[in-house]
């Protein structure tokens, strides 16, 4: 099964958008208002989001991730102290036990499929994953990442 940050429930492609279509407004007619990005996932203070084995998540997570932060996809975990965040998509127990140890400094976030079983989700957890969702959208799992930030930094794990 592919995981899809857009939906939160399926595989779903990236909206091709047309060209827009630029119309003159009425006289005295409102001008539009674009909307304002959303106050929750603001974060002026930078951070590096590494996406492991999932371009499509990394590129999800770029879109809605707050301006200051940089989101790379990567095909194995760095291990770089700079990180701090190492998002796994359905990992391996044995793969998070190993980012864990090797970068202390970095919340780990776990990504499930949506009918992952409770005992998955406690693997994970019981292994130290900072955040471990099932199937959720983007937004929502950058907003977790929010606030954990924001909750500040655990404890360094030894």
């Amino acid at each position: 099964m592919r995981f899809s940050l857009r939906s939160g429930r399926h595989a779903v492609p990236h909206p091709r958008t047309p060209e827009p279509v630029v119309r003159e407004p009425h006289p005295g007619a409102p001008l539009p208002v674009s909307p304002a990005p959303d106050p929750r996932l603001d974060d002026d203070a930078p951070a590096t989001v590494e996406v492991v084995a999932s371009r499509s998540t990394a590129r999800l997570l770029g879109e809605v991730a707050p301006a200051s932060w940089r989101v790379v996809a990567t095909e194995r975990p760095s291990h770089h102290p700079c990180v701090d965040f190492v998002v796994l998509v359905e990992p391996d127990p044995a793969v998070v036990v190993d980012v864990i140890e090797r970068q202390p400094g970095a919340e780990v976030v776990v990504l499930l499929a949506r009918q992952a079983p409770t005992e998955r989700i406690v693997t994970m957890l019981d292994a130290g994953v900072s955040i471990c969702l099932r199937e959720s959208p983007a937004r929502l799992v950058a907003g977790h990442m929010v606030a954990r930030r924001r909750r500040g930094r655990s404890p360094v794990r030894g």
